[in-house]
């Protein structure tokens, strides 16, 4: 997940690579989605991981919901 600066929505960017058969090479390319998020994961934030799913045009450009939410790793507090 990228940015949650919106209200109930998110930007999440999904990495790829794509092939160029002409130069027998892969190319690093990107896409960012904008994502609902319903009240049900209130604790989402940036850095997260999440899954999403299709569903019906929401809004402009939001076509998607998430379905999981995963917290970051780097996220956990250690308590001494």
């Amino acid at each position: 997940m990228v940015s949650n600066k919106m209200k109930r929505t998110l930007v999440v960017r999904r990495d790829y690579l794509q092939y160029f058969p002409k130069y027998r090479r892969f190319a690093k390319k990107h896409q960012n989605m904008s994502v609902h998020v319903s009240p049900a994961f209130p604790n989402v934030g940036e850095g997260d991981i999440v899954t999403v799913g299709q569903c019906r045009p929401l809004a402009k450009t939001v076509r998607f919901n998430v379905i999981e939410h995963f917290p970051a790793a780097n996220k956990v507090c250690i308590w001494f």
